[in-house]
């Protein structure tokens, strides 16, 4: 989890591994009951600090919660010992950043994947590369909002402030809106959008703050079914939020002109920290 000056307070509670009892599922302390959903949804997200996700199922039984099918595949990736020590942080939703420290007291980086950092820089080189692209903007910006002439934009940095934890999509596939739960979709704001002739960044839909009192964070993660990007948030001159980066997610997962893209706001207290996207391929 990235580290920021002022971090939402999130739920979070550790273990201690034993093979003999967690070897293939693990037990969620039953204190720590009160933060989670009733009822629980069909599976959790495992998001180990290298950056891999795992889907474990999660079960209620006898009034304590488990992780069970799933878990002991985490457990092996991860090489877990006896005596290690985990802590589970915990973004309200179903998914938990999993964090392992060794029996020299130390976190240790296990099961570690490749992740892609956006930054401005890469994206305003792609975009000086592309001219065409962002000649079109106010085309875009016209098609997202009705009224919206000013394209000035401000990417710099704005009060919130960003923290990292944030859910994450694997096994399920990203080309099929079924792939997410109904509790799911009910209970994170959601937008549905396209390509855009105007791509290196993504356009929050106004409406959708105004509705939702939502606030975001000064980085959010862009989720997808290949992995974790980082977005730097920008604001236009009318304050309509944007993210950059958006171009790379495109690319990576090949967004035709009919595709639709279904965006799910992953918030802890209404403050955005990530956006989970699945894609509906079009003709």
């Amino acid at each position: 989890m990235s580290e920021s000056e002022e971090e939402v307070d999130l739920p979070r509670f550790f273990k201690v591994f034993l093979s003999e009892t967690a070897s293939e599922s693990m037990a969620i302390p039953m204190s720590f009951s009160e933060h989670l959903q009733d009822p629980l949804p069909q599976t959790a997200k495992l998001q180990g600090i290298g950056g891999g996700v795992w889907t474990v199922s999660f079960k209620k039984i006898r009034d304590c919660a488990y992780f069970t099918s799933g878990w002991s595949k985490f457990a092996e990736d991860h090489e877990l010992k006896d005596g290690e020590f985990l802590t589970f942080v915990y973004d309200g939703s179903r998914t938990f950043e999993v964090s392992v420290f060794g029996r020299s007291g130390c976190k240790e980086m296990r099961a570690v994947v490749e992740t892609v950092n956006l930054s401005d820089g890469n994206s305003d080189k792609e975009e000086e590369e592309d001219s065409s692209v962002a000649a079109d903007s106010d085309e875009e910006e016209e098609e997202e909002e009705e009224g919206d002439d000013d394209p000035s934009f401000d990417a710099g940095e704005d009060d919130e402030v960003s923290q990292g934890l944030c859910p994450v999509d694997s096994d399920e596939t990203v080309s099929n809106v079924e792939g997410f739960s109904s509790l799911e979709v009910e209970s994170n704001p959601c937008f549905t959008t396209t390509r855009k002739n105007r791509i290196y960044e993504l356009l929050i839909p106004a409406t959708v703050v105004k509705k939702h009192r939502l606030t975001f964070c000064d980085r959010i993660k862009y989720i997808d079914g290949e992995g974790i990007m980082y977005g730097a948030k920008g604001k236009w001159s009318d304050d309509r939020i944007c993210f950059k980066g958006w171009n790379s997610i495109c690319r990576r997962n090949r967004l035709k002109e009919f595709d639709l893209v279904h965006c799910e706001m992953l918030h802890i207290r209404k403050k955005v920290h990530s956006i989970k996207i699945t894609i509906t391929r079009g003709r």
